[in-house]
């Protein structure tokens, strides 16, 4: 008799909890093909780019001493490895806004910010940077240190393009914020330091890892909740049936400006005009436009 009630109240119980087995087995179908997606959006092996120059800190605007130039190279080149992205440091000191500066420097705009945009965008393009290929996976630093015209512009392309919405460009840009005046260094140091660390971890890999979570932990609250209220329902009870636990038939629960312009690191002088401003929208392709050499980019930026 004993083992006929245990057996009753096992498939009474199996029989309820059906909808959350369906409910697993769809987390985990959801969770597969995100993380199908990062493993083949992980860095290549090795820099498959040898076109772009080696050269990744440009200090023109002569903020840094060669000390810190020294080490941010460094921390770039341990950063590219890991993310399997170009990072490049630009700083100049050049007016970017106004008529004045659109004649005298060919911009195609007189607005700092499509001008700033144009800048940074060209220089990665006419450098041919990426990691994986020229054009390719990467992300340019430019901060202009122009008295009145001051700030800072993210340059996004190939898979950071794809992984940086507006909040992570803001937040990039926002490590900048915090110590340019009193610290250069650690200014570029910490906006590199938060690149590679979202770059890193990339939403993907977060996404499927609470899928996969949810799906081990959900069964289990389930099932906790289920045992708690049946041993409070057997409270004072002196004898034990098949419906002892089942209720309905149902578990119950409760629910400065011409050195930049004259300083050349490549075949090309660094031309300016390019697409549109900043848009885009949160989980990636923020600030998406077309370079002038028809390149994608994303990126925006704050001014000072």
């Amino acid at each position: 008799m004993e083992n006929d009630i245990k057996k009753e109240a096992k498939r009474q119980y199996i029989h309820f909890f059906r909808i959350w087995f369906i409910i697993v087995g769809v987390l985990l179908v959801m969770a597969v093909p995100v993380v199908a997606v990062k493993l083949m959006s992980r860095p290549s092996e090795g820099r498959g780019n040898h076109q772009a120059p080696k050269e990744r800190v440009f200090d023109y605007a002569d903020v840094l001493t060669e000390g810190e130039e020294e080490q941010l190279r460094e921390l770039i080149k341990k950063s590219e490895e890991e993310i399997g992205c170009d990072l490049i440091l630009v700083t100049m000191r050049q007016p970017v806004e106004g008529s004045e500066a659109r004649e005298a420097y060919n911009y195609r705009y007189e607005d700092w910010e499509l001008n700033m945009q144009d800048i940074a965008d060209d220089f990665y393009d006419n450098n041919m940077y990426g990691y994986n290929a020229p054009y390719g996976d990467g992300v340019l630093i430019l901060d202009n240190w122009y008295e009145g015209q001051s700030g800072t512009h993210l340059s996004t392309s190939g898979r950071s393009f794809d992984i940086f919405g507006d909040y992570e460009i803001d937040q990039a840009l926002t490590c900048v914020d915090n110590y340019i005046e009193s610290d250069p260094y650690r200014a570029y140091r910490d906006c590199i330091n938060y690149i590679t660390d979202r770059m890193s971890s990339n939403g993907g890999t977060e996404i499927a890892s609470g899928l996969l979570k949810l799906a081990l932990v959900l069964p289990t609250i389930v099932a906790g909740v289920f045992v708690g209220m049946n041993l409070r329902s057997k409270e004072g009870k002196k004898t034990t049936t098949a419906t002892t636990y089942i209720a309905g038939g149902k578990p119950v629960m409760n629910l400065q400006r011409d050195d930049f312009i004259r300083k050349e690191v490549s075949r090309r002088r660094i031309e300016t005009s390019s697409g549109s401003g900043s848009g885009g929208g949160g989980g990636g392709r923020g600030g998406a436009h077309v370079s002038s050499g028809g390149h994608t980019h994303g990126g925006g930026s704050h001014r000072r």
